[in-house]
Formats: structure tokens, C-alpha cells, sequence
């Protein structure tokens, strides 16, 4: 929902975070062999192994880990196309290396990428949900809230498993089985956030449904009203905003809309042109101040629910 731009989130900003990136998988974890890093044993590989020689005859070790979005889905139809073309045998021994060398969860998740991300990077809210907070925490011994993403799953796509652009900080929830789990998001071409075409703000709003009895903003209960993702011009994001269940979410927070919906009706235009008079505090300031304004040309990733207001403040004309 929000767009991932790195270098936003560093809190070095001169920081060469993607040659860190690959020095820390290279020194941190070794293998069997003693002395052979990840770089040198995807080599012996390429250079001793037939099968896994073809399948990636035409990417390097750093093309697997450094490639975007883009880069990667032309990746996958190349891979997944040259790993049909084994045998069922060969299939099973280089999903089997391909696993090992690329293993995520036993060699390089609490070792190396989870204090890479925490260390270099002060994420602030969910990027495919904007609702909860994903903060580090400690200064001291830098806990963080989020968890890291595959966009492209990596049970689907192992050799993907530490690609530094298919690892996205996450809510827990977004990152759960109950959600967005397995999806193949491949399959069904959905946008990552830190793909150079995400424009999902820009595309997507949401939107204000009333119940028939409601007139003229008059309403009684939370009951009396729905919000829902719209996308204008396109269906590009329909498949992001099913597989993250956003529609579903986002109703269990119909109260921060009903809050704004009172305070427009107990603070009309006049009322806070009189209150500008009585306290000599300029318009906008109180209008931000009693609505919880967010200009949309603000970062939407430091506040949750950030875009529902900038939206919401649109449908009601707060904004």
C-alpha cells in the first residue's frame, strides 16, 4: 500500500547497505566446506554440477541477491522455464542444493538478515497495509517489530530465499498463513511495494458507503457505514488487495472514519472560523489539529492508517 524506497529508511544514509548485504552472507555462515562462503560454493556448483550449471548459466550469485522486482520476474520465467527441462531426479537434486544454499530460515534469518534489516534501517509501518507499526525498539539490543516478507515466496521460488529485493518489512499479520502465506504473487502478476511501478496511493482510494437511511452525513452508528479500495482506470492492484485481504481489515476500523464523520458535523467551516477568532490560531492549524490531518505529500509510512485518513479527509472535504 505505501511505497518502499530504501534509502529513506537508512539511518546512515551514505551507508552502501547492498555491499554490506553481500559481505555479511559471505563472513557470517559457513557450510560444510571449511573457509567456503556462499559465493564460493554457488560457484564449485555452477562449475561441477551439469543441472545446475543450465539453470543458471546465465546469472551470477550477485544477480540472484540484486536484482529488482523487474529483474526478478524476468529471472523466474528463465529458471522455472531451464528446471522443467530436467529430469525428475535432476529436479529433486537441485531443488535440494538450491534449498541449501539459499536456506533462509536455518543458516541466515536470525544470524544475518533480521540485525542486517534492524541494524541499518528504521522502518516505521507495515508497507502492504499501513496499519501497524513495524519500529525497532532498544536502542541497546535493536529488537524490531517487523518480520521480513518473501513477495515471491520462497518455498514456490528457493533460490529467491535471500534476495535482498524480495525481502519486504512486514506486519506479522500481513506476513501470516491467515493472509497473505504462500500466495503466489507471480502468478498473479501482483505489484511489490518496492517495485519502481507501484503507485497504489496514487491509483487506489478509499472509499465512503453509506447505508440508505443516512442523509446528509447524519449518522448514528458505525454500523451505518462501509469503506472499501477502489482503484481508478485499472485493475492493476486487485489482486494485491485480495491476497492482503485489505477490504477485510480495514472494516474492523470503520471507527476512525465515524470519528471523522462526528467531528465533521460538530465543526463545520464556521464553527472553526470562530474558533480562529476566539483563539487567534490560524484555520488550518485547528482544522489539522481537531481532524488528525495528514498532507498527502507527507511520508504515509511514519503514521498507520495514514493513507485511510488522507482519503477519507478527501471523501468528507475535510482536506
Amino acid at each position: 500500500m505505501i511505497k518502499l524506497d530504501y534509502d529513506s529508511f537508512l539511518i546512515n544514509k551514505e551507508f552502501d547497505f547492498l555491499k554490506q548485504y553481500f559481505d555479511d552472507l559471505k563472513t557470517i555462515t559457513k557450510f560444510e566446506k571449511p573457509n567456503e562462503d556462499i559465493q564460493e560454493r554457488f560457484n564449485r556448483y555452477k562449475e561441477n554440477d551439469i543441472s545446475f550449471k543450465k539453470v543458471f548459466k546465465d546469472f551470477t550469485l550477485k544477480d540472484i541477491l540484486f536484482s529488482d522486482i523487474k529483474e526478478i520476474k524476468i529471472m523466474i520465467q528463465s529458471v522455472d522455464s531451464k528446471i522443467q527441462t530436467l529430469t525428475a531426479n535432476q529436479k529433486k537434486e537441485i531443488y535440494e542444493k538450491i534449498k541449501k544454499l539459499f536456506n533462509y530460515s536455518d543458516k541466515y534469518q536470525s544470524k544475518v538478515l533480521t540485525p542486517f534489516f534492524t541494524d541499518n534501517f528504521n522502518f516505521r509501518t507495515c508497507f502492504y497495509c499501513n496499519k501497524d507499526f513495524i519500529t525497532n525498539f532498544d536502542a541497546h539490543k535493536k529488537v524490531s517489530t517487523f518480520q521480513l516478507d518473501h513477495f515471491y515466496d520462497k518455498a514456490t521460488y528457493p533460490y529467491l530465499a535471500l534476495s535482498f529485493y524480495n525481502l519486504i518489512p512486514s506486519c506479522p499479520t500481513c506476513n501470516s498463513s491467515k493472509v497473505k502465506g504462500s500466495a503466489n504473487t507471480f502468478e498473479n502478476n501482483c505489484i511489490a511495494p518496492n517495485s519502481e511501478k507501484f503507485d497504489f496511493h496514487q491509483k487506489v482510494k478509499f472509499k465512503l458507503l453509506l447505508d440508505d437511511s443516512c442523509k446528509n452525513l447524519h449518522i448514528k452508528s458505525k454500523d451505518d457505514i462501509d469503506i472499501t479500495l477502489k482503484e481508478n482506470y485499472s485493475d492493476m492492484y486487485d489482486k494485491y488487495i485480495k491476497i492482503f485481504k485489505l477490504n477485510e481489515r480495514y472494516k474492523a476500523h470503520k471507527d476512525i472514519v465515524f470519528d471523522m464523520i462526528q467531528k465533521a458535523e460538530l465543526y463545520p467551516e464556521s464553527r472553526l472560523k470562530e474558533l480562529q477568532y476566539l483563539t487567534g490560531i490560524p484555520f488550518q492549524e485547528i482544522k489539522k489539529d481537531i481532524f488528525n490531518l495528514i498532507d498527502e505529500n507527507e511520508d504515509l509510512s511514519k503514521q498507520p492508517f495514514s493513507k485511510l485518513i488522507v482519503d477519507m479527509s478527501k471523501e468528507l472535504g475535510i482536506l
